[in-house]
Order: C-alpha cells, then sequence, then structure tokens
C-alpha cells in the first residue's frame, strides 16, 4: 500500500510552509528582519539559482500579511517595460489610482507611505528575480528610498535576484544604490548534512517514512552539488520510482536513474 501524503514532500515549488530553514537561512530571515524593523531601507537576497531565494521571500512575505503591523507588497517578476510602469504597478497593489505623470504617481505613493507611518504601519517593497531589473527600474528604487523621516525610510525593500543583481550593483554608475544597501545576504548550497536534514524535514511535512538511506543521500549531495531545487528533484523521481517498484527504501538504481532523468548534461537510461 502505497503511504497517504498530506502534501507532496519533494516539490520545487517556493511554498514557504515547506522551507528549511538551516542556520544560514535563519540569519538571513534575521537580517533582514532586522532592516525592515528598523526601517534601513534597502536589504538584498542574492545567490545563484536554485538555493530559495524565492522561498525566503514568499516566508517574509506571508509573515508581514499575517502581522497588522506591515503592508507587504511581492512583485513576483519585475518585467516592466519602464520605470513609470513599475511605479504604477507598486502603486496599484496597495490600492492607488494610476495618475497621468510621473510625479503625480510619486506624489500619490508618497502620500500612502506617509499615511501608513501614522498609522504606525510599515511598509515592505519585495521583489524576486530582481537580477531583472534595469538601470531605470534600480534608478526607481533609489529614488523611492528616498522617502524618508529625519529618523527612518518610509519604504522598506528587499531585493531577491541571481548573482547578474550583484554583479549590476558592483557597476560604478549604481554606487549611489549600493552605499544604502544594508546587511545583504549571500546565500550557499547545502552541506550533506544539511542535505539529509531538508529531506527528513521533507518527509515530515508530508507524513512519510523517510526512504532515503545515507548512502542514497550522499549520492544525492553530490549529483545536486547542494542546491536544494537539484536535490528536490532528484529525490522527486526517485521517489515515484521506488514506489513504483514497492520498494519502501529508494534503492540507488533509482537515485542513479533520477540523476540521469532530471539532467540536461546526461543521457536518460533505464533502471536495472
Amino acid at each position: 500500500m502505497k503511504p497517504q501524503m498530506r502534501t507532496k514532500p519533494f516539490s520545487i515549488s517556493p511554498h514557504p510552509d515547506l522551507l528549511y530553514l538551516t542556520s544560514s537561512l535563519e540569519q538571513t530571515l534575521f537580517k533582514i528582519k532586522h532592516v525592515v524593523s528598523t526601517r534601513a531601507g534597502l536589504t538584498s537576497i542574492m545567490g545563484d539559482v536554485g538555493l530559495g531565494k524565492s522561498a525566503v521571500l514568499r516566508y517574509l512575505f506571508t509573515e508581514y500579511i499575517d502581522d497588522a503591523k506591515y503592508v507587504p507588497i511581492l512583485v513576483p517578476s519585475p518585467s516592466f517595460p519602464s520605470d513609470f510602469a513599475m511605479l504604477k504597478s507598486i502603486c496599484a497593489d496597495v490600492g492607488l489610482p494610476r495618475r497621468r505623470s510621473f510625479i503625480e504617481q510619486e506624489n500619490e505613493l508618497r502620500g500612502f507611505l506617509i499615511e501608513q507611518d501614522r498609522a504606525e504601519k510599515t511598509v515592505v517593497l519585495m521583489i524576486d528575480e530582481a537580477q531583472r531589473l534595469k538601470g531605470p527600474h534600480l534608478e526607481l528604487i533609489r529614488t523611492l528610498l528616498n522617502f524618508e523621516t529625519n529618523e527612518y525610510k518610509l519604504l522598506q525593500i528587499v531585493l531577491a535576484g541571481q548573482l547578474e543583481l550583484r554583479t549590476k550593483l558592483l557597476d560604478a554608475s549604481k554606487k549611489a544604490l549600493r552605499s544604502r544597501m544594508y546587511l545583504p545576504s549571500l546565500l550557499s548550497p547545502l552541506s550533506l548534512s544539511e542535505t539529509k536534514e531538508m529531506i527528513q524535514f521533507r518527509c515530515e511535512k508530508a507524513g512519510i517514512i523517510n526512504p532515503f538511506t545515507d548512502e542514497g543521500v550522499a549520492r544525492i549531495y553530490e549529483r545536486s552539488n547542494g542546491t536544494p531545487r537539484e536535490i528536490l528533484k532528484l529525490c522527486d523521481f526517485s521517489y515515484v520510482l521506488a514506489l513504483q517498484a514497492g520498494e519502501k527504501s529508494v534503492p540507488l538504481p533509482a537515485i542513479e536513474l533520477a540523476c540521469q532523468e532530471v539532467s540536461l548534461e546526461d543521457e536518460p537510461n533505464e533502471l536495472e
């Protein structure tokens, strides 16, 4: 009989409830929350593909949306044709009317931020896939950080992006924006022990017994280089293969086949 799962154990979707918090991610969350709570203005999460940036951002968004003291805005993909389009989209997310000119729209947002501040609420703008931001968009972010009192920023901004974002921020033309960045976080791959702990965490969330042996986890770690998304993809397919074969634990041949099937680099093979 197949186990009754509460949720798909190895989903790669950035669901907040499925985020395994390593000590590194806990430190990242601590830094972001510190920047937001002290209203320092701008911080970021950067890292290679598949390390969990989107999951961290959605985790934060869920926390803030459940807290009446915050007004969170989540931009999942900043594919805006212009800085004005980006500004209008941000305003629309909090129910502000669209204005004809950039200055009018900017004033609309400034008024909103002042109102929220008087109500003792903190507005937090979170932008995922921030490496897609172009020069005018980054300049808009710098401009929005000018909305401030004598003591703090009225808008808190969290950028989450791939390493290209770091390259953009290090450009000499972005010195003014870079100087406003406070406590940025750079995500790293998981260690072997963290890989094992994440797999166990996912199994507990799904209500199943962990089907992976230490040897199997070591192989998954080796092939994934500790990248969470790749780990989950390998776990997902090898676990499905084990279920189909009626196995209680995932055999190494299933993991080897999964390594070939989920990668664009290897030729597919068959499970012996």
